[in-house]
């Protein structure tokens, strides 16, 4: 390669190892921006649109999927697409700097392809190699580009601006697209893209309406929860903790963080301070009478 070429690219490689650990990406992977949800009116009625199609077309799709297709077939699709997704993972991670999580899209690939068939069984968790999954939108994170408004996807669902735009870019570079390009005309792209979609759709069939049932507003509650997801993702699962906003702060000059004052002495009634007589002693050792 020509080093001239090389420069640059050292250079983007230290910048995104920098960037991630920053106050700069921390900025940018929070979700204040996206809660404001300037966009409510639009996105409501994107999602009321969703969940009709949901209802109407994937939902009974899902429904002969499953029925059709054998738990084990289900997730050696699964498995094969995540193992395609790999390339995907390793890229992103070497523009964020996260070498070690790039060195394991590599293993995974290799153990997964050659142990597990081409990626039908997925070898590699089994052995402590877990999926570690970056996308585009995490390396804008990186770079420092903030969220933007909460952004309703039609058919793909919630998202930001930045993470909408990360998710169009990714699904353009699909690696397995470009297998598909070679082999699947027009029509047969379209099937597979379909079929994904019914794949996908499927794997959250049950925890999907599991959680939405109940809810006084589904569209408050998918938007909090995904935002609280996507933040964890940003941060690889591991974010900081937020400040607990509810929690009151007593100033420590303010009054009540001042000590008590002690009780003051009371006096014993004058029974108590005479002298014991054995008349006395018999009445209180006597039990009561009724």
């Amino acid at each position: 390669m020509n080093p001239k070429t090389l420069a640059p690219l050292a250079l983007l490689l230290i910048v995104a190892g920098c960037a991630h650990s920053g106050e700069r990406f921390e900025r940018a992977a929070s979700m204040e921006a996206a809660a404001l949800d300037p966009w409510e009116r639009t996105n409501r009625k994107i999602y009321a649109t969703n969940r009709a199609v949901d209802r109407a077309v994937l939902k009974p799709t899902v429904k002969a999927y499953r029925a059709v297709m054998p738990g084990a077939a289900q997730r050696g699709i699964r498995n094969v697409y995540d193992n395609f997704n790999e390339p995907q993972n390793f890229v992103h991670a070497v523009l964020q700097g996260k070498f070690a999580s790039a060195f394991r899209a590599l293993d995974r690939t290799l153990v997964n392809t050659v142990l597990g068939v081409g990626g039908l069984a997925d070898h590699a968790t089994g052995m402590g190699l877990e999926e570690q999954p970056h996308d585009f939108g995490q390396t804008m994170a990186v770079y420092g580009l903030r969220s933007g408004p909460y952004l309703v996807m039609p058919f793909f669902g919630p998202s930001t601006l930045r993470d909408g735009i990360g998710f169009t870019v990714d699904f353009v570079v699909d690696p397995v697209d470009f297998g598909a390009r070679e082999v699947l005309n027009t029509g047969g792209r379209i099937a597979k893209i379909g079929f994904r979609v019914v794949d996908a759709r499927a794997s959250v069939a049950e925890s999907g309406e599991q959680f939405l049932t109940g809810s006084a507003d589904e569209y408050a509650t998918v938007r909090s929860a995904w935002l609280q997801l996507r933040r964890a993702e940003l941060f690889d699962g591991a974010p900081p903790a937020l400040p607990d906003e509810d929690e009151e702060i007593v100033p420590y000059d303010s009054p009540a963080s001042e000590p008590a004052p002690a009780p003051s002495p009371v006096r014993a009634p004058d029974s108590a301070t005479a002298p014991s007589t054995p008349e006395t002693a018999d009445r209180a050792a006597a039990p009561p009478q009724f």
